[in-house]
């Protein structure tokens, strides 16, 4: 992702014909320097919320607050998200305060809600340094492939019932949702999508142990299905050894042979085979 903050706007009114609805987008960036002018920055995110509100109402801009939409997996809802502001129908606000530039979940969220609304534009717009920043989000729903890595061949071997149920959840995810949500989301979606197909999936409590030391139980940020596949979910971004390093943490406290890292990204949702006996898998 392009994370380049745009904090400054020409006073001519020139616009490029590959942006998506140029002239709205400067309306609202202008109405956005209009309340960063005379707020400046340090307050709180709902004033600049309710700012914005009133300068596009003068200028004339429908503009709809706090709309809220639920994210349905399979007739049931998974996860629910709540915009800041959609202006004219087309074009989705999201107001920062922050004292940085904006952060991959910031572009997460965004994304997020241009995907669930069917919209082509969203505007970040920080309020929160010396001078206003904002930067546009188009979005273009992508239908996706499958791919696979590390492992998965061995795990399909050695757990060909298992690897084809994860393959085939994956799939239908695929083709019932796109990409476009974040981790957290699709975690849910997933979820959803095994309860759905009868695999019976749990999210384990596990209480990790050192020595002869035994912490307090917690629940881990996986999915355990078959009870003895660990899965985890994440979105965007590639996998890292981090997060490989993080599963086979967990696959050794819940005694899990196997893993799936299922990564829904930007056009591809890869499915990574773990083992844990292969500390570099």
């Amino acid at each position: 992702m392009n994370k380049t903050c745009e904090c400054e706007m020409s006073e001519k009114k020139t616009y490029n014909s590959d942006l998506r609805y140029p002239e709205l987008s400067y309306a609202i960036i202008g109405a956005a320097f209009d309340v960063h002018n005379e707020l400046g920055p340090g307050w709180n995110e709902w004033d600049y919320h309710r700012a914005m509100l009133s300068v596009l109402k003068k200028k004339g801009i429908k503009a709809e607050s706090h709309l809220r939409e639920k994210l349905i997996h399979r007739d049931e809802p998974v996860d629910q998200f709540e915009l800041d502001i959609l202006v004219e129908n087309k074009i989705i606000l999201e107001l920062k305060h922050i004292r940085s530039d904006f952060l991959s979940p910031h572009y997460i969220q965004i994304i997020s809600y241009l995907k669930r609304w069917e919209k082509g534009l969203g505007l970040l717009i920080n309020f929160g340094l010396e001078k206003l920043c904002y930067k546009r989000v188009p979005y273009t729903p992508e239908e996706g492939k499958i791919s696979f890595s590390g492992f998965w061949n061995d795990f399909e071997r050695q757990q060909p019932e298992q690897a084809e149920e994860t393959h085939q959840s994956a799939k239908n995810i695929l083709e019932l949702q796109g990409l476009g949500y974040g981790a957290d989301s699709f975690k849910k979606i997933l979820f959803r999508e095994l309860a759905y197909q009868n695999l019976k999936p749990e999210i384990p409590e596990v209480a990790p142990r050192f020595n002869d030391l035994s912490f307090e139980s917690r629940s881990l940020d996986y999915i355990l299905f078959g009870r003895n596949v660990l899965i985890s979910a994440t979105a965007f971004k590639d996998t890292t050894a981090t997060e490989l390093a993080r599963l086979q943490s967990g696959m050794k406290q819940t005694a899990c042979p196997y893993g799936v890292l299922i990564n829904f990204g930007k056009s591809r949702l890869t499915l990574r085979g773990v083992l844990l006996q292969n500390s570099h898998s």
